[in-house]
C-alpha cells in the first residue's frame, strides 16, 4: 500500500510545473514520511567532521520541508537516472548518496519508478539514528527488495569499494553560502572517486560576490508559508554584481583546490555605497541539466552578508576567502 502511495506522490513531484504544484506535492511527501516514520529523530546528535557540521537526524529530517529544494533535487536526480539508464541499458546504475539523512529523501521516493535490478546504491550517513530510520522506511514501504547498502560513516573520508563504479553521486549537505555544513569537503572526497562518465548532483554550485543592501534582498525565512519561485521575487534593484568567485563542480577539484581554501583576487571598494552598503555572497545551484535553484528559492540559496562597507575605513580593496578545512566560513582581508 505504501509503495503505491509513494509512487503517486513522486509522480506528482516529477509532473509539477508551478510553484503551487511543487509545494503541494512536496507537502504530500513530507506528510507521507511523518506518517510512516517511527524512529525518534534526535536534535542533539550533530557531528563535527573535518569540513563542517553534519546535521542532527532531526535537522536532516526537517530539510524535506524546504519544499522547492526537495522537488527540484528529486526532479534533477530523476532526469539524471533516466539519462544513465539510456546510456547503460544492460546493467544496474550505481548510486552513491552521501548524507542521506533519516528519510533518504532524494533517492528513496524514486525507487518505485525503476526496476529493482536497475538500481544499486550505497547510502551513507554519519548518524546511526538516520541509518536506522532509512532501514525502517525501506521495510515499511516495501522497498527493502532493492539493492541498497546503508553505511554509517563519515562521507568526507569514505572510500568506495573497488568493485563499485559510481555512476551517480549525490550529496546535499549544505547551508547558505556553503557555510557550516560539509558539502564542499564531501564533494571533494566523492569527486576523487568519480569516473569520467559519473554524474555529480548537484552538478554545479555557483558562488557570486555582489555589493548590495542585504536587508532588501529576497530571502526565504519560512519554507512552509512563503515559498516563491525566482520569477515572483523582486531582487534589490541597486545590487552591483562584482564577480563569480568560484563554481563547485567535478572540474574544480581537479584543478585549483589543494588546501581546503579558496581565495579571490582583490576587488576595488566603491567610493559611494549608499545604495549598496553590504558585501554579500549569492548562491545558485544547477542540480542537473536545466533543473536549478535560484537565489532565495530555498534556505540553501539565501544571500549571505560577509561585512558592511560602513565598517571598513581607509581601504581601497577587499579579498574574500572561503575556508572549509574545519567548519566552512568566509573571511576577508583589506588592501590600503
Amino acid at each position: 500500500m505504501y509503495k503505491q502511495e509513494l509512487t503517486v506522490i513522486v509522480q506528482s513531484i516529477i509532473a509539477s510545473n508551478t510553484v503551487d504544484e511543487h509545494v503541494k506535492s512536496a507537502k504530500e511527501l513530507s506528510d507521507f514520511y511523518s506518517k510512516i516514520s517511527s524512529v525518534e529523530h534526535s536534535v542533539s546528535n550533530e557531528t563535527l567532521v573535518k569540513g563542517g557540521i553534519a546535521l542532527s537526524s532531526s535537522g536532516a529530517a526537517d530539510c524535506v520541508d524546504d519544499y522547492l529544494r526537495t522537488v527540484f533535487f528529486i526532479k534533477g536526480i530523476y532526469k539524471a537516472l533516466i539519462k544513465l539508464c539510456i546510456d547503460f541499458p544492460e546493467r544496474s546504475i550505481n548510486i552513491l548518496y552521501a548524507g542521506c539523512g533519516p528519510y533518504a529523501t532524494l533517492i528513496l521516493p524514486l525507487l518505485p519508478l525503476f526496476d529493482k535490478n536497475r538500481i544499486k546504491a550505497l547510502l551513507l550517513d554519519i548518524n546511526a539514528a538516520s541509518i536506522a530510520s532509512v532501514q525502517h522506511l525501506l521495510v515499511v514501504s516495501g522497498l527493502d527488495e532493492y539493492q541498497l547498502q546503508l553505511i554509517e560513516t563519515d562521507a568526507t573520508t569514505y572510500t568506495k569499494p573497488n568493485d563499485f563504479t559510481i555512476d551517480l553521486a549525490i550529496s546535499e549537505t549544505m547551508h547558505y553560502a556553503l557555510t557550516s555544513e560539509p558539502q564542499v569537503a564531501i564533494t571533494q572526497n566523492i569527486v576523487s572517486q568519480l569516473p569520467p562518465h559519473g554524474i555529480l548532483i548537484p552538478e554545479e554550485i555557483t558562488i557570486d560576490l555582489a555589493y548590495t543592501f542585504f536587508d532588501h534582498e529576497p530571502a526565504l525565512k519560512n519554507a512552509k508559508q512563503e515559498v516563491k519561485g525566482h520569477k515572483q521575487m523582486q531582487p534589490y534593484p541597486h545590487n552591483v554584481f562584482v564577480d563569480r568567485l568560484f563554481t563547485i563542480n567535478k572540474e574544480l577539484f581537479s584543478s585549483i583546490i589543494y588546501n581546503s581554501k579558496i581565495e579571490s583576487k582583490f576587488y576595488d571598494l566603491p567610493a559611494n555605497f549608499e545604495n549598496h552598503p553590504d558585501i554579500c555572497i549569492f548562491t545558485e545551484i544547477k542540480i542537473f541539466d536545466n533543473i536549478e535553484l535560484k537565489t532565495a528559492e530555498s534556505y540553501i540559496t539565501n544571500p549571505y552578508c560577509v561585512v558592511s562597507l560602513y565598517s571598513i575605513n581607509d581601504y581601497s580593496g577587499i579579498q574574500l576567502m572561503y575556508d572549509f578545512s574545519e567548519i566552512p566560513k568566509w573571511s576577508y582581508s583589506l588592501k590600503n
